[in-house]
C-alpha cells in the first residue's frame, strides 16, 4: 500500500469541499465532468494535457463527510486490475491532516512502466502539495513562446549557466542557480548577495521537461527552516516543457504563484521567454 499525508492550515470542511466539489477539483486535481458525490457513482477522467492516453475509471465506495472518501481506481485501457484510493481527513486546532492511501497497485502488474509503485507515490505526493497550494490561494500561471530552434538548443539556453543568467535578469539582475540538474537534485535559486530559495527537482527528462518543487528560503547562502511566511508557498511547483513539431519548439512554463506575485510575473515572464527565443534563434 502507498500512503502519504500532508497538514493544511484550514478546516476539514474546507478541504473536503476542495476534494469533492468538481468545480474546485478541476483547479488542482483532474477535470471530471461526470463526477457526482454519491456512493455507487462512477466517474471517469484522463491525465492533463489533452492526449487522453490513460483512462481512469473510479467508483465511489464510502463517503463520511469531512472525514473519509473512498473509491476504486482502475485503468480500463491498460489493465483489468482494480485498486482502492482512500482519503482521510482529521482536524485538530484548525489544522487538517490529509492522509492518502492507495491499495492494490500490485494488480496493475504488466500494464507498463508508467504504473510502477514509485510513480504513484510521486504522483500522490505531488497532488497533496497541489491541494495544499490550492487551499492557500496559490494558482498556476502558464506562459509560452514558439521558438525557431530545436528542443536541445532551447533547453541549453533555458538552463545553461551563462544564458540562464541572461534571461532571468528580467526578475533580478545577476540571479543564478547552483545545484545538479537530475531527478531528486537540490537546487538553490540565488541573487548575487546569496538570498533566494531552495528547491528539489521532481521530474527531469533531457530536452523535454523539468519540474521544480520549491521548499523554502535561502538567506546568505544558507537554507532556512520553514517559517510562517514560507508555509504559505512551500511545495509550489515550477515546470518547463518543450514540445517540438519538427520545425519549431514551443516552450511552456507553468508557475504556481501566490496572489501578490501574479502581476509581477505576468509582466516579467513574457519578457524572459522572449529573451530565450532571441538567444535560441541566434
Amino acid at each position: 500500500m502507498i500512503a502519504t499525508n500532508i497538514k493544511i492550515k484550514a478546516s476539514a470542511s474546507k478541504v473536503w469541499q476542495a476534494l469533492t466539489d468538481k468545480s474546485q477539483m478541476k483547479e488542482w486535481y483532474f477535470v471530471i465532468p461526470d463526477f457526482e458525490l454519491m456512493v455507487g457513482a462512477t466517474f471517469n477522467f484522463y491525465e492533463p494535457g489533452g492526449e487522453n492516453l490513460f483512462h481512469h475509471r473510479c467508483q465511489i465506495k464510502e463517503i463520511v463527510p469531512n472525514r473519509k472518501f473512498a473509491h476504486t481506481w482502475t485503468h480500463p485501457s491498460h489493465s483489468k486490475g482494480e485498486s482502492v484510493v482512500t482519503w482521510l481527513l482529521s482536524e485538530t486546532n484548525s489544522i487538517t491532516e490529509v492522509t492518502l492511501q492507495h491499495e492494490g497497485i500490485e494488480n496493475f502488474t504488466g500494464a507498463g512502466p508508467e504504473f510502477a509503485p514509485e510513480n504513484y507515490q510521486m504522483g500522490w505526493e505531488g497532488l497533496l502539495s497541489t491541494l495544499k497550494n490550492y487551499i492557500y490561494g496559490i494558482r498556476k500561471q502558464t506562459y509560452q513562446v514558439e521558438i525557431n530552434a530545436s528542443p536541445d538548443v532551447v533547453w541549453n539556453v533555458l538552463l545553461n549557466d551563462d544564458t540562464y543568467r541572461k534571461w532571468t535578469d528580467v526578475f533580478c539582475e545577476g540571479s543564478y542557480y547552483k545545484g545538479e540538474l537530475k531527478p531528486g537534485g537540490r537546487v538553490h535559486f540565488l541573487t548575487p548577495n546569496g538570498d533566494g530559495m531552495y528547491s528539489k527537482i521532481v521530474l527531469y527528462t533531457l530536452y523535454t521537461n523539468i519540474l521544480f518543487q520549491h521548499i523554502g528560503e535561502v538567506v546568505n547562502f544558507g537554507e532556512q527552516p520553514i517559517d510562517e511566511a514560507a508555509e504559505k508557498w512551500t511545495g509550489a511547483f515550477e515546470s518547463y516543457t518543450l514540445k517540438s513539431n519538427g520545425k519549431t519548439t514551443t516552450l511552456v512554463a507553468e508557475v504556481d504563484l501566490t496572489p501578490e506575485h501574479v502581476d509581477s510575473f505576468n509582466k516579467g515572464f513574457p519578457k524572459g521567454l522572449e529573451k530565450i527565443k532571441l538567444l535560441s534563434e541566434k
